[in-house]
């Protein structure tokens, strides 16, 4: 319960603490589709950023959400202090053998026939340690729909972005209806 509290408390220090710095560096950015460039980097260009890492989430979900978890797997650190809140199946998880069985029993749930889009809100990087909050939208062949307000801390692992922890709530409806209607 304490590591808990421990990771919510570091969760509003990183966003609270670059919340001005990210507001100045951001530009207005429409929802971006799960339609990746297939545009290879230039030559000679490492992809180790938190970009890249972020773009290779975006490749996750989707995958995630046609129940393939392996790729979103790859994604996390397997160390003991991981954990994932929420999401479509509702799970608490702490350590990697409980986080994994959770994202094996989501990516179960899903579907093959899928359309998956973001919008990202705010990222920052240090140098050990990023975050990301997105909103995340899901709609499925059978009419089932999942929106989700999703935060993600990431940490470097053998320089190497690993998520160490995935928080996700469902976006309430009313309050979209509320803020249509004033």
């Amino acid at each position: 319960m304490k590591r808990n509290i421990s990771v919510f408390i570091l969760l509003i220090l990183l966003a609270s603490s670059f919340k001005y710095r990210t507001k100045t560096r951001e530009t207005a950015q429409p929802p971006v589709t799960a339609g990746f460039s297939t545009k290879s980097p230039a030559k000679g260009i490492t992809k180790t950023s938190m970009d890249a890492a972020i773009a290779d989430l975006q490749k996750a979900n989707l995958e995630m959400a046609k129940g393939n978890p392996a790729l979103f797997k790859s994604l996390w650190s397997h160390q003991d202090d991981v954990t994932i809140f929420g999401g479509a199946a509702n799970a608490d998880s702490k350590g990697w053998k409980a986080v994994e069985a959770s994202l094996n029993n989501e990516g179960l749930a899903t579907g093959r026939d899928v359309t998956y889009t973001y919008e990202k809100v705010a990222s920052e990087e240090g140098a050990a340690q990023g975050y990301l909050i997105q909103k995340e939208h899901y709609r499925f062949a059978d009419g089932r729909k999942a929106d989700l307000h999703v935060t993600i801390l990431y940490r470097k692992e053998n320089n190497v972005w690993k998520i160490a922890h995935r928080h996700a709530n469902p976006i309430a409806t009313e309050a979209k209806s509320d803020k249509t209607s004033k």
